[in-house]
């Protein structure tokens, strides 16, 4: 007896097949499985006889109490990368024809959130984080012998995807960087068990010159396979970690970020011609007399987007959103172009910024500098009193900008203290004000999250050594020019799907029920009343609750963890956090590719059928879309991991200072060993010991179990929500750990 085609089989085998088909069907013995499909006993002896001769013939797999499933077909290898969770534990996320085929397979929809299966135990094929990879899809089935019975649930979903990584199509990194430990014959590098191996041993001899403990590169040779240990030889000497620069220079490298421009990169910037042809300027629009400004921050040198606002009838605004038209100068296939893809962004470190393109373009030709003639994007918005947009156009434009104007400019005009040197652009930021107050509380009706956490800047004085912190918070300045660039990204991502324009969206899929479930646990044992998270209203009132919270760092972090990462998709998928259905990467093209795409679709929009712009195919965009999610990735870790560095080092410094800065902190928990802070203004936890307190409050302190807090002799307490204020005692700078102790002025 075999499968044959449906039409062949016996009434028994079709029952038993279409049983065994559905997802939902858990493996089962032959008792079970006629409970299952509801045979009486004199059909049992057939039933056992097909199982028999299925199991024969391969077509079943006979499990642990012999229990039965269906052999799942040969699969098709997928393409993906692979994302390293904890030491030992990977998981494999597919490209977007294997996301199609999983999906298929698990009965997920469009817009569900990317499928990450989980690599076989010791299948990992030497893969490490980032890699790309071929796998082949298994399907896994949990043990359940130890559930009781009675408790199973027949409806659940037991058949686990998992894959085998089967081979390694790219390395995402060339290099290894660590710290250099003698010992053996060459000695060994002591990486960081992510971005390279734990240890690697060294096969030639090393320089003379290195010395225990200096951070080096290291050229692979070999990948960890087994118990086959990484080799590799070093390449480059850095330095001693915690030299000025070396850190961040090591970061680059172990992130792989490209610092410098290949020549005929460089080359093709520096022959692109300064003036604007008339021709080009004659087809566009003349913005030139208008009142045009750009507001960046103080530091920026690259100003890619413009506002203007006119008053209309009817209490109406029009708003014009003008951005640099970096697709006027880099063209597809370009060597400018390459470069800028391969890069996918700017990535900015506490010490220097990695542009996505040169100098002469991102500080020159296409930064919208005050005085000066500049190519634009342009897209045209018109509001009513409610913020509604009511009304849309595009179009190419020239400007020329009336005022440059910092964050900390505008934020003084618009409360008064300060005016420039312009009544009209006075006017204009207060009515840009006013309409931005409208969309911000328009956008937060719809159910947008409010996740915005407060900005710490590094200080660093000329040598690159971080001496001081600055911490920058969102203020009506930053929201205005915030609203006014969501604004058009949304505009345009609308009108460019209308016009069925192929594109690349900024997407952001609803969170998974799992993770708000688990984030609902941690946020109700703080205090908070938290009631369905699935709901966003709910959502938002619980993000009221955190706000000024004593573990609102805490609490915001653990929200953030619950929530999808946003990503760059083919299709408009929607921006959960924003609220909005329809959203792309308009206003930054200086910065990331994704707005450059979008900017060659533009084309079509400001000019129909006269548009010249070559357009990506539909596998050509998905590719750019997964490549430019991984760049982005990619960088924010590096930036993440400079930053934390630089802070560590920089309180480091403050712990010999003879006149260390005091910090305000949140006591957050209580231990027999000490309490731990919250430094809301460094975004950054620490621990202060127990016999510190006596130390610098004077007294005696005791723990106190049943209070969860610290009491004194002398009725003085801490419990989790007050506030010390605090100075760095002791910073371990491999691990990022930092004892504070309390600041007393009189010691």
């Amino acid at each position: 007896m075999s499968i044959s085609p449906d039409a062949e089989l016996s009434r028994l085998e079709k029952q038993l097949l279409e049983h065994m088909k559905k997802r939902t069907y858990e493996p089962q013995d032959i008792s079970a499985l006629a409970r299952g499909l509801g045979i009486d006993s004199r059909e049992r002896p057939a039933l056992r006889d097909i199982i028999r001769a299925w199991e024969k013939e391969g077509r079943l797999l006979r499990l642990r109490g012999a229990r039965f499933a269906l052999r799942a077909p040969a699969e098709e290898p997928l393409l993906g990368r692979i994302r390293r969770i904890k030491p030992g534990k990977y998981v494999f996320i597919p490209d977007s024809a294997g996301q199609e085929q999983v999906s298929s397979l698990v009965g997920r929809g469009a817009g569900s959130a990317p499928i990450e299966l989980a690599v076989m135990p010791h299948r990992d094929a030497g893969a490490m984080d980032g890699d790309l990879v071929r796998a082949t899809l298994r399907r896994s089935v949990p043990p359940t012998h130890h559930r009781r019975r009675s408790r199973q649930r027949p409806d659940s979903e037991a058949v686990r995807l998992e894959v085998r990584i089967d081979d390694i199509v790219e390395r995402r990194r060339g290099t290894w960087v660590g710290i250099y430990r003698p010992g053996g014959r060459f000695g060994t590098m002591q990486g960081d068990g992510r971005t390279s191996p734990e240890q690697v041993m060294l096969t030639t001899p090393p320089p003379a010159d290195l010395l225990a403990g200096m951070a080096v590169t290291v050229r692979i040779e070999n990948y960890p396979r087994g118990k086959m240990p990484a080799t590799g030889s070093i390449e480059s000497v850095l330095g001693w970690p915690h030299d000025a620069g070396v850190e961040v220079t090591a970061i680059m490298h172990r992130y792989t970020l490209r610092s410098t421009f290949p020549p005929e990169v460089l080359a093709e910037s520096e022959a692109l011609p300064r003036d604007i042809p008339a021709e080009e300027l004659e087809r566009r629009e003349d913005w030139r007399e208008r009142c045009v400004i750009t507001i960046d921050p103080a530091s920026a040198r690259d100003y890619d987007d413009a506002i203007c606002l006119t008053p209309l009838p009817g209490d109406k605004t029009e708003l014009a959103v003008h951005i640099a038209d970096v697709s006027y100068y880099v063209r597809p296939g370009s060597a400018l172009d390459k470069e800028a893809a391969l890069r996918g962004n700017s990535t900015y470190l506490p010490d220097r910024v990695l542009p996505m393109l040169p100098p002469r373009l991102c500080d020159d030709l296409c930064s919208l500098r005050a005085g000066e003639d500049r190519l634009t994007r342009l897209c045209i918005m018109v509001f009513n009193a409610k913020g509604d947009m009511i009304h849309s156009r595009f179009a190419d434009a020239v400007i020329r900008s009336r005022a440059r104007l910092s964050y900390e400019q505008a934020l003084a005009v618009l409360e008064q203290r300060e005016q420039t040197d312009s009544e009209e652009v006075d006017s204009m930021l207060q009515q840009g004000h006013q309409l931005a107050a409208r969309l911000r509380q328009r956008r937060f009706g719809q159910g947008a999250l409010s996740l915005d956490m407060p900005e710490v800047r590094i200080l660093l004085n000329a040598e690159g050594t971080p001496i001081g912190v600055e911490t920058e918070h969102s203020d009506i300045a930053h929201q205005m020019i915030e609203e006014f660039m969501l604004a058009a990204n949304e505009a345009v991502a609308r009108a460019l799907k209308a016009a069925l324009v192929p594109t690349i969206y900024r997407v952001h899929e609803e969170p998974d029920p799992a993770k708000l479930q688990s984030f609902a646990l941690t946020a109700k044992s703080y205090g908070l009343q938290v009631g369905c998270l699935h709901s966003r209203g709910e959502l938002s009132r619980v993000m009221e609750q955190i706000r000024g919270h004593a573990d609102e760092q805490l609490l915001t972090v653990a929200l953030l963890k619950a929530m999808m990462r946003a990503r760059y998709a083919t299709k408009a998928l929607g921006h959960f956090g924003l609220a909005k259905g329809d959203y792309c990467h308009f206003t930054s093209p200086i910065r990331r590719y994704a707005d450059l795409i979008v900017h060659r679709g533009f084309d079509k929009l400001a000019r129909g059928k006269h548009a010249r712009t070559h357009l990506p195919t539909p596998a050509e965009l998905a590719h750019i879309a997964e490549h430019i999610s991984e760049t982005e990735r990619n960088s924010a870790a590096a930036e993440q991991e400079a930053h934390k560095s630089m802070l560590a080092q920089f309180l480091a410094a403050e712990c010999d200072s003879d006149n260390p800065r005091p910090w305000s902190a949140i006591m957050t928990d209580a231990y027999p060993q000490g309490i731990s802070v919250e430094i809301p203004d460094l975004q950054m936890r620490g621990f202060i010991s127990g016999d510190a307190l006596s130390d610098y409050l004077g007294g005696s302190w005791f723990f106190e179990r049943h209070l969860n807090s610290w009491r004194s002799t002398d009725a003085r307490q801490l419990s989790p929500g007050n506030t010390i204020q605090v100075v760095p005692d002791n910073v371990d700078l491999a691990s990022g750990f930092i004892d504070f102790i309390p600041w007393n002025p009189e010691i």
